[in-house]
Order: C-alpha cells, then sequence, then structure tokens
C-alpha cells in the first residue's frame, strides 16, 4: 500500500493541472456556443472601447517562463467589468494577479443587459511561437513583455 501512495506522490503535479485545464475548456465549450452567456434572452452585446495588458512578471522573463491565464468576467450596464475570476491557469498562479490588475481596466459600450460569462485567454509568450494552445475555444490575447 505504500508503494502505491509513493506512486502518486512522485507523479507530476502538471498532469493534474492539464486534467483540470482539460476540464475547463470542455465545460466552456458546452457553455454556450458564442462563449458569452448572457443574463436574459434578449441579444445584448457589447464592443472593445479599452483593453489594457497585463504587465509581464519580471521573474517569469528572468526565467524564461510562458504561460496562460483563463479568465471568466461579467460586462455590466455601464460597460465596466466585474465579477472577475480566474478559471485557470499555469505555473501556480504565477500570471494570475498581473491578469486580473489588467481586465479590471477594461471597457466595454454600455450593454443593454449585464452580459455574464464571457471568458479569455491571457497569453504570456516570450517566443513567435509559444506553444500555449489549451484555450482554442476562446478569445486569446497575446501577452509580451515590454
Amino acid at each position: 500500500m505504500s508503494r502505491f501512495f509513493n506512486i502518486r506522490q512522485n507523479r507530476p503535479q502538471s498532469l493534474f493541472h492539464i486534467g483540470m485545464i482539460s476540464f475547463f475548456i470542455l465545460y466552456v465549450a458546452l457553455l454556450s456556443p458564442s462563449l458569452s452567456a448572457k443574463e436574459d434572452n434578449s441579444q445584448a452585446s457589447a464592443s472593445v472601447i479599452k483593453r489594457a495588458l497585463p504587465i509581464y512578471p519580471k521573474y517569469a522573463i528572468k526565467h524564461k517562463l510562458e504561460g496562460s491565464v483563463l479568465i471568466n468576467f461579467s460586462i455590466e450596464k455601464d460597460g465596466n467589468v466585474s465579477d472577475i475570476e480566474v478559471v485557470a491557469s499555469d505555473l501556480d498562479g504565477l500570471f494570475d494577479g498581473n491578469a486580473v490588475l489588467a481586465v479590471q481596466k477594461w471597457l466595454y459600450t454600455q450593454p443593454k443587459n449585464k452580459i455574464r460569462n464571457n471568458y479569455v485567454a491571457l497569453e504570456f509568450a516570450l517566443t513567435d511561437i509559444p506553444n500555449l494552445s489549451q484555450f482554442s475555444h476562446v478569445e486569446r490575447i497575446q501577452v509580451r513583455p515590454n
């Protein structure tokens, strides 16, 4: 029995993260074909007015780390963003704080009603061809260091 526990303890944590990310991608894909569920059945929509990009963490630049953060948020009637939550992320949340701070600054045109469940993947990439394709069913925004 102790052998079973040793095998589990030596299993890489990244397998757990990959499984969780896959689950959330499937969940988001099944949630809505348009990936933005509305508060009611009206055709509420909003367009981007302003999007602040996150700051690439200095630690990640120094250690050449790349990763993604999947964010869920709502757009209020006044166009501001609310209900921001990190759904999935890489590297134990290294990019989460900067991603949330940036999304808080986003501004949209004023929708008729509050628009919930908007998903976006912020991909922190150092290279021209990042290996960050796990969020293929949502809008993806690439973040580069300044």
